[in-house]
This record gives structure tokens, C-alpha cells and sequence, in this order.
């Protein structure tokens, strides 16, 4: 095993026996012969100027205190680039309101240029207009400076106006007012204040009678002396020696409340990051957590992203990424079979997962696939042949189990059956060995036509946007016998992408509504299967309804459109 250039001044790579104490490199290699199947290690960093990736590191400060990061002052940092702006205009009558195409949004007072299609124009007769930025964190502030459009054009200066910081929308502290501005462009100071929201009120325009300039602002920009909101610490890219399943991403130091370190992690197989490397891992977000990264892979690379939402600054002492020489299988790969099917329509499929193992590789025990989706599993067989197993269905993942060890070169195909109701929907997965339970390793996907292989692509177009709306069983008898107590919805909801309500109502033959049995939002989904909507026969005051027969409605509000609705008749009998 070879670690190449792995020991640089402020990281080491560590190991542990389990339930032992570390040990050093020294030592390792030592035991390296005997032992290493039963090694865990790690990436520990408790230095880092001479790790980082200067070309994606960025608002960090990496000097000021030695052997740690902290984030970067924003002295020369517009505070105010592209965060939230409101106008409230003293005269909203509409002719007092520019329609000027490109110069009525206020967002281009923030978004960093000075331009033709870049400005504001605030007509004559606005004077007591309101302009409030919200810095989106708390911030030491202490400059603001107003540009006109055009440049330098004096005429349409704002030719008096007051700023004020605040901490919330409610309550404003005046630090700065120009009572007759003979600036084009502004440039004020004032004393350090601690503030989220930034206003500044227009108190007067040009007084011509005939004619008077409009107020335009090219730019508004927000100075402080606090720390920036957030940075980014990026390492060089580190050489594990072999292909190894990563494990948890861990870290140390000084986090004052209103802040916070997470980090994230990315693998690869070469020693440059390109196209075949993972995606950076989504944000980890508490010390000593798994990521999701493609495994096993030899390469990695981490990121640490500081935060903060006041005018302290986190503190980055150590960072420690883990690892196994152990695998699950020295690969697997997997793929859903067939990888296109007709929306909304049932049917069979298989997942296969391709499994090769090699001395390294302890085998697989349970595979999970994770998915909301509600699907029915029907079979697993391993090298086409019928083997024990048993399934639980958990929130977004269906867990296979298997009754012996995989360790051997074999092809699992899970057979199941579901309805595609969306788009394209995914099916990743992680392979568990029941000798390091706690360290799943993600199963590979190859990707064709930037399709990757557990991907199902849904083919044709929903006529409705509520569809299969049925009841089951239907009658029921909700007697307490244990026989079709309760009844279950189901129906799908498609062609939605943004959250709509959906609501599930129950009404008696007069038309009273006793049950409200759904009300949430929704994009596409399914609510079949596990997700069905069950219903017990009681009110919504938690009394047993009288047998007979009710009406139900599916109701989703569609934007522009009447609601889509679908009623139908259930009954109760005993």
C-alpha cells in the first residue's frame, strides 16, 4: 500500500484497531501486513494553509490566527450585493410610479452593475420613499454609497435623504443624514452600528416646477468592518493509496452561537477532479457524519463552508475525514430495468445490482434503495436462483435483507412492481456488510445518453391532474374486528411541479362535510401503496360515522385554472 505524498506538515493519516488506541504512520506500516483488513484511518488536519486549493478557496482568513481558518472581514465587501430590497412609495398612485422596462425593479439597485438596463428611476413628487435592504445576517455597518445613473450625472442625484440601520423591520436608528446633496455619486461613513436592514429615505428631489429630474440610483452598496456571512476552505485533493469506502466527515473548533461550520466531500478515481469525480456530497451539517460520495474511490477532496448570522465568526481548528481498506464489494453497480415506461401506468421492473468481490471485500448483507416513491417488491433472486429475504419499507427507503452473506461475484435483481408518476424518477442505493454496519458504501450507476442507470424516465403526458381516484376496500366495516376496519385513498396527483394544496374532504348525502381527511401541499405524487390515505370511519370530532353512504372529494388548486376535482361514493357498513 503506497501513500504517496500523503504526509505534509499539518495532516496525518491515522489508524485505529477497533476498540484500540491510534496509532502512528510508524506503526502502521508495521502492522500494515497483519492487520490492515482490520483498519480503519482517517485524514486528520490541523493545519491548513499548505492544503488548501487557493483557486476555490475563497473569504476565508487562513493568517490572522495561525493553524486555523476564520472567515474574512467585509471591508471591502458590498454587504448588499444581490440580498432582498423593498420600495415603499410615499405616493403609490400609479402615474407617481416609473413603468420604464428596465428601470423598475429595485433589484437592479443591488445587483452589482451600473447600466442602461441596470438602474431605478424614482419619478418627481416622491419625496419620503423608502428603500430597505435586508443584509440577510447581521452585520457591523458602517458605510453606505448611492451611484446615480448616468454615471456621474449630477442632475439626477437624490438631493437629500437620511440612512438608517435597524435590526429588524419594525424599529430604525438614524446614522447618517445629507440634508442638500450636491453629490453625484455618495460616499458616507458613520459610526459602526450592528444591523440587518439598511433604509435610506429620499427626502428630496429635484424642486424644479417645470420639468424636475427623476431620482435614479445605478447602485446602492452596504460596507461594514464585521466578518463576511459566509467562506469557503477548500483542500488540495488527498490519495487515500487504494480505492476505499469513505465513512464520516468530522470537525473541530470555536462556533459561537449564530454560526456554523458544515462541510462537504467529493471522490474520484484520478488525481485531477474532472467529469468522472462525484458531485460535492450534500452539506454535513453535524461532526462525525456519513456523506454520500461515489465509493470506493482512492481520491477525495473536502470542502468546508463557514458560517455566520450575527458579527462573530466561527472558528476551524481540526478537520478529520474517515475511512475503510475494508469494502462491502470491491464494486457494484446498478441499474433499473426497463429504463423507460409509460406515466401512470403499473408495472414490473427490476432492479439489478452487479456485485464483484475481491480479498478487500467483507460482502453484502442488506442492500437499501432509497426512494419516496411507493412501489411493492415481489422477488429477489441472486444468480437467478430464489433466495430467503425479507423487506421493510422505512420513510424514502425500501431495505432488502439478505439470509447469508453475498461474497462472491453475483447479479441481485430485486423484481417490484409500481405505477411511474413522475417525470424521471431515481433509484440510488447503498450495499451494507453486517461487519461494519454503521459505513454503507454507495452503489455505482453508469450513465448513458447523461441518463444514469437507476434513472426511470416516465414517457407520455397526463391528461388529468387527478388520476385512479378509487377506495379500498370498498364498502368497509369499521365494527372493531379487525376485518376492512379502516378504508384507504388512493389516487395520483400529476402534472405538477410547484406545491399546490390537496385536499381529501368527506361529506354525508346532505352534502355535510364531517371529515377532512387531507390538506397539505403537493407537487406530482403517488398516494397509493404504502402512501395510501388511510380512514378509520370517524368524524373529524373523532366520533364513529352511522353506516351508509357518503360522498368524497380530491381537490388540487391548479394556478390560472378552476381546481381540479374528482368525487366518488364510499360506504360504511356493519
Amino acid at each position: 500500500m503506497s501513500f504517496n505524498n500523503n504526509v505534509h506538515q499539518g495532516y496525518r493519516i491515522m489508524g485505529s484497531l477497533s476498540g484500540g488506541r491510534p496509532w502512528s504512520l510508524v506503526g502502521m506500516f508495521v502492522l500494515l501486513a497483519a492487520q490492515m483488513a482490520q483498519a480503519q484511518l482517517e485524514f486528520r488536519d490541523t493545519s491548513f494553509r499548505s492544503i488548501q486549493d487557493t483557486a476555490n478557496t475563497v473569504d476565508v482568513d487562513l493568517i490572522t490566527i495561525p493553524d486555523r481558518i476564520i472567515l474574512q472581514t467585509g471591508t471591502n465587501t458590498n454587504l448588499a450585493l444581490n440580498k432582498e430590497i423593498v420600495v415603499r412609495y410615499a405616493n403609490p398612485d400609479p402615474l407617481k410610479v416609473s413603468t420604464h422596462p428596465t428601470a423598475s425593479n429595485p433589484s437592479l439597485m443591488i445587483d452589482g452593475r451600473v447600466a442602461a438596463n441596470s438602474f431605478f428611476e424614482l419619478l418627481p413628487g416622491q419625496e419620503q420613499t423608502l428603500i430597505r435592504i435586508d443584509l440577510q445576517a447581521v452585520r457591523a455597518v458602517n458605510r453606505v454609497v448611492i451611484r446615480t445613473f448616468p454615471n456621474n450625472s449630477i442632475n439626477f442625484r437624490i438631493r437629500g435623504y437620511s440612512i438608517f440601520t435597524g435590526l429588524d423591520t419594525l424599529s430604525f436608528r438614524r446614522v447618517k443624514q445629507v440634508v442638500d446633496n450636491e453629490r453625484a455619486n455618495t460616499d458616507d461613513f458613520f459610526e459602526v452600528d450592528t444591523a440587518r436592514y439598511v433604509l435610506i429615505r429620499v427626502e428630496k428631489q429635484d424642486p424644479s416646477l417645470t420639468n424636475p429630474f427623476s431620482t435614479t440610483f445605478g447602485e446602492i452598496e452596504v460596507y461594514g468592518t464585521g466578518y463576511l456571512s459566509e467562506g469557503h476552505f477548500t483542500s488540495v485533493v488527498r490519495d487515500a493509496g487504494q480505492s476505499v469506502n469513505w465513512n464520516r466527515a468530522a470537525w473541530g473548533g470555536d462556533i459561537p452561537a449564530g454560526t456554523a461550520i458544515r462541510m462537504q466531500v467529493r471522490t474520484g478515481s484520478t488525481p485531477n477532479v474532472n467529469a468522472n469525480w462525484s458531485p460535492w456530497s450534500d452539506e454535513v451539517t453535524e461532526p462525525n457524519s456519513l456523506f454520500t460520495v461515489y465509493e470506493p474511490r482512492r481520491y477525495m477532496q473536502y470542502r468546508v463552508n463557514l458560517y455566520t448570522f450575527t458579527i462573530a465568526t466561527p472558528r476551524l481548528d481540526e478537520v478529520k475525514i474517515t475511512f475503510d481498506t475494508l469494502l462491502v464489494a470491491s464494486k457494484a453497480t446498478a441499474a433499473v430495468e426497463p429504463q423507460s415506461a409509460p406515466i401512470l401506468k403499473e408495472g414490473e421492473f427490476q432492479y439489478r445490482v452487479t456485485v464483484e468481490q475481491n480479498s478487500r471485500s467483507t460482502g453484502v448483507d442488506t442492500i437499501i434503495i432509497f426512494t419516496d416513491v411507493p412501489l411493492v417488491v415481489n422477488n429477489v433472486t441472486v444468480n437467478e436462483l430464489n433466495i430467503p429475504f425479507n423487506v421493510s419499507l422505512r420513510a424514502g427507503q425500501v431495505v432488502v435483507g439478505f439470509g447469508s452473506t453475498i461474497n462472491f461475484n453475483a447479479t441481485v435483481v430485486v423484481g417490484f412492481r409500481f405505477t411511474p408518476f413522475l417525470e424521471q424518477t431515481v433509484f440510488p442505493s447503498v450495499a451494507i456488510s453486517r461487519q461494519n454496519p454503521t459505513n454503507p458504501q454507495r452503489v455505482d450507476a453508469t450513465v448513458s445518453n447523461n441518463q444514469e442507470s437507476w434513472t426511470l424516465a416516465a414517457v407520455g403526458v397526463p391528461e388529468k391532474i387527478i388520476v385512479d381516484a378509487h377506495t379500498d376496500p370498498n364498502p368497509f366495516t369499521p365494527n372493531g374486528d379487525g376485518k376492512n376496519d379502516q378504508t384507504y385513498f388512493n389516487f395520483f396527483v400529476s402534472n405538477l411541479t410547484e406545491e399546490r394544496p390537496v385536499q381529501v374532504k368527506i361529506y354525508d348525502v346532505t352534502g355535510r362535510l364531517v371529515k377532512t381527511l387531507l390538506d397539505t401541499k403537493s407537487t406530482a405524487q403517488a398516494y397509493v401503496e404504502q402512501n395510501a390515505i388511510p380512514w378509520d370511519g370517524r368524524d373529524d370530532n373523532g366520533r364513529l360515522l352511522p353506516p351508509g353512504l357518503y360522498l368524497y372529494q380530491i381537490i388540487v388548486e391548479v394556478d390560472g385554472l378552476e381546481p381540479a376535482v374528482v368525487t366518488k361514493t364510499l360506504s360504511i357498513a356493519y
